[in-house]
């Protein structure tokens, strides 16, 4: 059974718990909901509540408006630009495939096609070979 995805509103609580170097869990203790729920949330695939989205502001002490963001990626580094998850997809790989083909992890995969993080030069060009297209119109630097 496919879960449901629910895009109504982005959020940075992932971003902003890993810079201020928070753990998942502690963060959920803190929050006082459970580890699960607070990945579901992180990961847009249950919509929070206001009184969660109140108290996860001010446990991190970032507004709420920056937190949570309506209609656009949010956290995403816009110098980061990759056409890695487009092609991934065209060419008929699930995302465990193509990590297990890179030697690295799906959740490392994860962060570089939604340019939070930035792939190493093995991984540009073992992507770009295995994809069969050419680095630079893989990965691409935002002016």
């Amino acid at each position: 059974m496919k879960r449901k995805t629910y895009r109504i509103r982005e959020n940075r609580i992932s971003i902003i718990r890993r810079e201020k170097k928070i753990k998942q869990t502690d963060l959920a203790l803190a929050l006082g909901v459970s580890p699960s729920y607070l990945c579901k949330i992180e990961k847009l695939v249950q919509e929070p509540s206001g009184k969660f989205m109140k108290a996860c502001s001010e446990c991190l002490d970032v507004p709420e408006a920056e937190l949570f963001e309506s209609g656009k990626k949010a956290g995403l580094n816009s110098n980061l630009k990759n056409k890695l998850w487009e092609m991934r997809i065209a060419k008929g790989y699930k995302q465990y495939e193509l990590a297990r083909m890179l030697h690295c992890s799906p959740s490392y995969l994860s962060k570089v096609e939604k340019g939070l993080q930035r792939p190493n030069d093995k991984v540009r060009k073992l992507c770009a070979k295995i994809l069969k297209i050419k680095e630079n119109e893989l990965f691409h630097e935002a002016e």
